[in-house]
């Protein structure tokens, strides 16, 4: 028994009730300081696979070998946990993309002329992410999907784009065909924030190409675990999503990025692997749901 300096008694017992409490509490803001004591009492006891309060996905393949997995069955999976990729260690495909972004920003702006081709986030029409609107405040956080759950077949609509990833970046498509994260256009409307939370699970990374950035950098960017960082035209951002992190665009303009995962470096090219870990990902998410939303009887 835990007694926080909030006044409430917390019963850790294992990852499962570590995981409810603090989603639960990180869906009210002023509650979120209190998730990240609830997360730290949780490594403290070696009761989840947590190493950093500041990281706490849904699932997570071990990241220590001091520190109990999620699932058995990943016992010798240890992924290293890198929340912010500087720019000399980016992957060759970061340069691909920076090279090609003036073409990649035209078939976006060929997109937009028609403002129906984008939805709301979390609209329930892609695989994953049918919570993410509860993390948006202010105007709104729109997207149009390339690959992944509700993509069109074909590559008509991004030509370029699609086939620029399809040859230089596999990884991400077979991530987002196989339900990790879908392949986006991502469009922050001005002065709308997209709340602190954390990723579903460390078994990617994720990559921001920006495309249409605000001139004020500082009042546009993009907080991962402690650390704060802005867009720029053309210039990639490679993260680790499982870390706490949070958006902020308080300017009078549109931020646009071309949003995509990959498997963590670790993982990449090793398909076996990849689809067991995924495969154990969606069942915790899938159990997570359904002891929320239908709890037992009686």
């Amino acid at each position: 028994i835990w007694h926080c300096s909030h006044g409430l008694v917390v019963i850790m017992m294992c990852y499962n009730d570590a995981y409810e409490i603090t989603h639960s509490m990180e869906e009210i803001p002023q509650h979120r300081l209190i998730a990240r004591h609830v997360a730290t009492m949780a490594i403290a006891t070696k009761s989840c696979g947590w190493t950093d309060p500041l990281q706490r996905p849904g699932f997570m393949a071990g990241a220590s070998a001091h520190h109990p997995p999620c699932s058995s069955n990943n016992s010798r999976i240890f992924l290293a946990s890198v929340p912010y990729t500087p720019r000399e260690h980016h992957p060759a495909w970061c340069r691909v993309l920076e090279n090609n972004w003036i073409r990649i920003v035209n078939e976006y702006n060929q997109l937009i002329a028609n403002p129906f081709n984008f939805s709301n986030v979390g609209n329930g029409r892609r695989g994953s992410g049918h919570d993410d609107h509860l993390v948006v405040s202010g105007r709104s956080w729109k997207e149009y999907v390339l690959f992944g759950t509700g993509a069109k077949d074909g590559d008509e609509d991004a030509p370029f784009t699609k086939q620029l990833l399809r040859i230089n970046i596999p990884d991400a498509i077979s991530l987002a065909e196989a339900g990790g994260g879908e392949v986006i256009f991502s469009v922050l409307s001005p002065r709308t924030r997209i709340k602190s939370h954390c990723g579903p699970t460390n078994l990617r990374y994720t990559a921001h190409l920006g495309l249409v950035v605000p001139d004020n950098a500082r009042d546009c960017r993009i907080r991962v675990r402690d650390a704060w960082h802005s867009w720029f035209p053309g210039k990639v951002l490679l993260f680790d999503d499982s870390y706490e992190h949070e958006v902020r665009n308080d300017t009078d303009e549109t931020r646009v990025v071309l949003l995509l995962r990959v498997w963590h470096p670790q993982l990449s090219g090793m398909p076996q692997q990849q689809n067991v870990l995924l495969g154990e990902a969606m069942v915790r998410k899938e159990a997570e749901v359904k002891k929320r939303f239908h709890p037992p009887c009686g």
